[in-house]
């Protein structure tokens, strides 16, 4: 949903509406439409994930213990330490190379650390911070977020 669904331009051409999700986690494709100044439909194409209640504790847990290793960005609130790892860390969002990796995989590598797996050894065990629980909302949020999509992410949601 588009609130509010129609609007002009201000003098930069730009608009603002604001876009809710459907009430069902899962990925959906959102689709703006508009005229080119010949009157010729210009279509803007989002994919946007909504997150459910594991998988938003996830995301949590994701910003508190992974992010500073797992996003190459730094912000005011984290700086990141991505670029002073020998071994760069995946993204969450690398699909090509999560997607690979069960979840039991995962759980191994996220409880143990990286040798668990014969990944690298600056993945740090997290097994005694974590919970059995906190470790599978981490999961569902790293299976919610991959580009391509993980198969287990769910159906992809779009409505004209």
């Amino acid at each position: 949903m588009f609130d509010p669904p129609r609007g002009l331009t201000d003098s930069s051409g730009q608009v603002t509406t604001n876009i809710s999700l459907g009430g069902m986690a899962g990925r959906y494709q959102i689709t703006a439409s508009t005229l080119d100044t010949s009157h010729k439909k210009v279509d803007l194409k989002l994919e946007e994930t909504a997150l459910g209640y594991q998988q938003t504790v996830g995301r949590r847990l994701n910003e508190q213990y992974c992010d500073r290793c797992h996003n190459s960005e730094s912000t005011a609130e984290r700086v990141s330490n991505y670029d002073n790892l020998e071994v760069k860390p995946h993204p969450f969002t690398e699909g090509d190379t999560l997607n690979k990796l069960s979840d039991a995989e995962l759980a191994a590598i996220i409880t143990n650390g990286g040798p668990a797996l014969q990944k690298s050894a600056l993945m740090p065990a997290w097994g005694n911070t974590l919970s059995k629980s906190d470790i599978q909302a981490l999961i569902a949020y790293i299976r919610a977020v991959p580009d391509p999509p993980s198969k287990s992410a769910g159906p992809i949601y779009a409505a004209k």
